[in-house]
């Protein structure tokens, strides 16, 4: 009897090990040579699309296993801000980022959600919305070098599901929020 004890707080133990291995996956990084971002841990990874494009690197994309959400990354360098670091910078300085901004996006019917901070880099993130439907778009940048992110929720048939609520962008502010260098 003594052993049937020991040997069922033993499936115990070892599956509550489990439970806890399991449970050490909750977020796992997304990262390229360029920065790294937190995500959920049972997201999936796909860097197969990473090349530059003359003036913006793709630099891979990752998505939830349901397929409903969607992270593209990208870098773009802004000749025009190279004198200039938000992180250091004035009120005015980051106000005239603002306005650069949402004048680049003018196309897209850009709305400021809200200003992030990914330790001591600022960033924004902005609705915007295109021929295809609405979406999230977060950037963050370091002194030129513009670290943007595409967030979209998908329909089934893969199109943009344009029914972006407060929580996914809540999901997508404090993805930016884990962002940091890597070099």
């Amino acid at each position: 009897m003594k052993r049937f004890f020991a040997l069922i707080l033993s499936l115990i133990l070892l599956l509550s090990a489990a439970g806890v291995a399991s449970a050490a996956k909750i977020v796992q990084p997304f990262e390229n040579e360029y920065f790294k971002i937190y995500i959920p841990g049972d997201w999936i990874i796909d860097l197969s699309s990473v090349q530059d494009y003359w003036g913006a690197i793709d630099l891979g994309f990752t998505y939830s296993p349901d397929e409903s959400m969607l992270l593209q990354s990208t870098l773009f360098f802004y000749g025009d801000w190279s004198q200039d670091s938000l992180w250091a910078a004035s009120n005015n300085t980051w106000d005239d980022y603002i306005e650069f901004i949402m004048d680049d996006l003018k196309d897209e019917n850009p709305e400021l959600i809200d200003t992030v901070y990914a330790g001591q880099f600022p960033g924004v993130i902005i609705r915007g919305t295109n021929v295809s439907g609405t979406y999230l778009y977060g950037e963050i940048m370091v002194n030129a070098y513009a670290y943007g992110f595409y967030f979209y929720l998908l329909n089934e048939d893969g199109t943009i599901n344009s029914n972006v609520t407060q929580e996914e962008i809540e999901l997508f502010e404090s993805i930016l929020e884990t962002f940091t260098l890597n070099y």
